[in-house]
């Protein structure tokens, strides 16, 4: 039970703080405690980063040429900032998939992709239910620059348990207690010309032949 509480308490922490990187801000309230994250805000200079610390890919070299391109029309850009988003984004939106709670999801996902969640989750029965333990691996597969809209293929492997319950609580599917190694390939995209701080996610089965993945995973 405390461990619940736990989890309950921590996705709300994390659901107020994600709304300044890839969520739109709507309770001003929130603005102060958000806005540390908010590069975009910041009237300081953002330091270097090193990207190749979050590329998993053997297109390094185009990754890096248009992660430039992106700082030549926004200095302020940090890609740590942006995965730290995306691992909230990550955790957020399966949370709120499985819930159904289609008023969560929409600010944050393209509308392409609200409209199969919607569909989804209107046609489903059952209950679905996954939780994150943990995500033990993020890194870039592609990053692309087309006019001002910038697209981040984002690799994630994670822990998860994983169980589907019927209409009366029983489980059918999964276990309770079993925890799945998970990956996932999810692409978003952001206007940097857009006074809106919004990241939207635009797929969640981004497949690029051309990308292949390093393999730094535990055995």
């Amino acid at each position: 039970m405390v461990e619940l509480v736990i989890y309950a308490l921590l996705a709300a922490f994390i659901f107020s703080r994600l709304y300044s990187s890839l969520g739109k801000l709507t309770n001003p309230n929130l603005r102060k405690l958000t806005s540390v994250l908010d590069i975009s805000q910041s009237n300081e200079d953002v330091s270097p980063e090193n990207i190749e610390d979050y590329i998993s890919s053997n297109n390094k070299n185009l990754i890096k040429a248009a992660y430039e391109q992106i700082l030549q029309k926004d200095k302020n850009f940090s890609i740590s900032h942006f995965m730290e988003g995306a691992s909230m984004a990550f955790e957020l939106i399966i949370k709120y998939f499985n819930q159904g709670n289609l008023s969560k999801l929409k600010p944050l996902l393209d509308k392409g992709l609200y409209s199969d969640f919607t569909e989804k989750i209107k046609q489903r029965k059952e209950t679905y239910e996954s939780i994150i333990v943990s995500i033990t691996s993020q890194k870039i597969l592609e990053i692309k620059l087309i006019k001002n809209v910038v697209f981040i293929a984002v690799y994630f492997l994670s822990e998860q348990i994983n169980f589907v319950k019927d209409n009366n609580g029983n489980i059918i599917s999964g276990s309770t207690s079993t925890i799945n190694r998970v990956e996932d390939m999810w692409e978003f995209k952001k206007n940097i010309n857009s006074s809106d701080p919004s990241w939207l996610l635009i797929s969640i089965n981004y497949n690029n032949d051309k990308c292949q993945i390093i393999n730094d995973k535990e055995d």
